[in-house]
């Protein structure tokens, strides 16, 4: 068998003429854009690592910069008038005044402002110092007249029976202490008054039955038998079945229970006797007035129904709770009323917080209301003002309470508060953009051509 012959190879291809160049060329441009890499990423992190490590310094002190009030886009290096309105140039704010434009007084958006005296003078600003004191007759507080709580006494009985007698038979009706109410029929004083007899004696008691004679007596006493229906039983030894009831006070009668022959328990309230030589006066104050009135206020009571009389008194108590139906608080005042002219049930007007304890109060044009809040401008003298956020209250028109955020003696811009507060705010943006644009205070980029002075 034949050997067959082996198959040839093709001839080994040869790489064309300058290829070997360019292959070097290729990673000689390789590793030169590996190497700038990485010498840009070391000098970033260098930067960095010293830019950390460096001591903190003072950056160069910012050139001073002006601008005009009214025309907000024109600056300059140097102090003087603007040209377009003849304004005196106002120095704008850097650095840390800058950054807390707009924050003075917790009013956002607005700043103190300089005012030269003249301007202030021609634009008609009005002052006026906060004080305490009372709004005007616009909003009286109302009052109601009430009896003393501490003047009322309930007339009861400790024994039940019929009534037979009633001798005081009329509410409104006065009565002295001691004068009969009402005469009361009782099985159960008639049985205690036999007893006291037996216990007695005769010729009085003595040993055993001298202890049951002072407990006969005493309950005697609970039953209220007075000690005059006593020394009767001693004298006459006759027991009675009736009981005469006294008055504990006197007073006026606010209320009757009972009628002639009625029976009555022992727990039943069967009058109501009020001392009215001294009263209350209950006022009426609605949330936003609770800073306006303090205890010991002085304060002044007034009724239509007796025209040119005023009671003066003090607020003593003001009561904890408001209503959930009036959404009031109550405050008190006690009145003395020994003539008796002020009549349970009574209305009037109160005027209270005019004293020691009254309410801080503004004109109402002060206070600049947003809608989210208020604010007014303190006068600092000198042409400077400052904004300041308030808390008010109730007003009448004229005046408004300030509940927070003022003091007594502050004095606020009572009149042309719009034109100040226009200023406040235009400087509060301009002192925020230059706080915020470094750049702008480069004089020849934030001034228009043929505006340099």
């Amino acid at each position: 068998m034949s050997e067959m012959p082996r198959p040839t190879l093709p001839p080994a291809h040869e790489p064309p003429p300058g290829a070997q160049l360019m292959n070097a060329v290729r990673w000689a441009l390789f590793g030169g854009l590996s190497l700038l890499a990485l010498i840009s990423i070391a000098s970033f992190v260098a930067w960095r690592v010293g830019e950390s490590r460096a001591p903190s310094t003072t950056s160069p002190a910012r050139k001073a910069l002006y601008h005009c009030p009214m025309h907000p886009n024109y600056t300059s290096d140097k102090p003087g008038e603007c040209p377009i309105c003849n304004m005196q140039l106002e120095l704008v704010p850097t650095g840390d005044a800058a950054s807390h434009a707009g924050h003075d007084g917790d009013v956002p958006g607005l700043t103190s402002v300089q005012i030269p005296a003249a301007r202030v003078q021609r634009i008609g600003v009005r002052f006026a110092v906060a004080a305490r004191g009372a709004l005007g007759e616009g909003a009286p507080l109302v009052g109601f007249v009430a009896p003393d709580e501490t003047r009322l006494q309930r007339v009861q009985l400790r024994v039940a029976g019929w009534v037979q007698e009633v001798a005081m038979d009329r509410t409104g009706e006065r009565v002295r202490a001691g004068q009969p109410m009402l005469t009361l029929y009782s099985p159960e004083l008639f049985q205690s008054e036999r007893e006291y007899l037996i216990t007695s004696g005769e010729g009085g008691a003595t040993g055993h039955d001298a202890g049951a004679h002072d407990a006969s007596r005493e309950r005697l006493r609970l039953m209220g038998v007075p000690d005059a229906e006593v020394t009767r039983l001693d004298r006459e030894r006759v027991a009675s079945s009736r009981l005469t009831l006294p008055s504990p006070v006197s007073g006026t009668v606010l209320e009757r229970n009972v009628v002639a022959g009625q029976f009555v328990e022992s727990n039943m309230s069967l009058y109501t006797v009020a001392d009215l030589s001294r009263v209350w006066v209950l006022v009426d104050l609605y949330e936003s007035d609770i800073g306006r009135v303090h205890v010991g206020d002085r304060a002044r009571f007034t009724s239509d129904g007796l025209p040119g009389r005023v009671f003066n008194g003090a607020v003593d108590f003001i009561y904890p709770t408001v209503s959930n139906e009036t959404r009031t608080l109550k405050a008190r005042l006690a009145l003395d009323n020994r003539e008796g002219l002020l009549r349970p049930g009574m209305y009037g007007q109160v005027d209270a917080g005019s004293g020691r304890g009254g309410a801080l109060v503004v004109p109402a044009e002060a206070v600049v209301n947003t809608g989210e809040l208020s604010y007014v401008f303190l006068s600092r003298g000198e042409g400077h003002f400052e904004p300041r956020r308030v808390w008010t209250g109730r007003g009448d028109g004229e005046l408004i309470t300030v509940l927070r955020g003022i003091s007594d003696g502050d004095t606020v811009v009572a009149s042309a508060s719009f034109l100040i507060d226009s200023e406040s705010r235009l400087k509060a943006a301009i002192a925020g953009l230059s706080g915020t644009t470094p750049s702008a205070a480069a004089p020849a980029a934030r001034t228009p051509p043929g505006h340099g002075h």
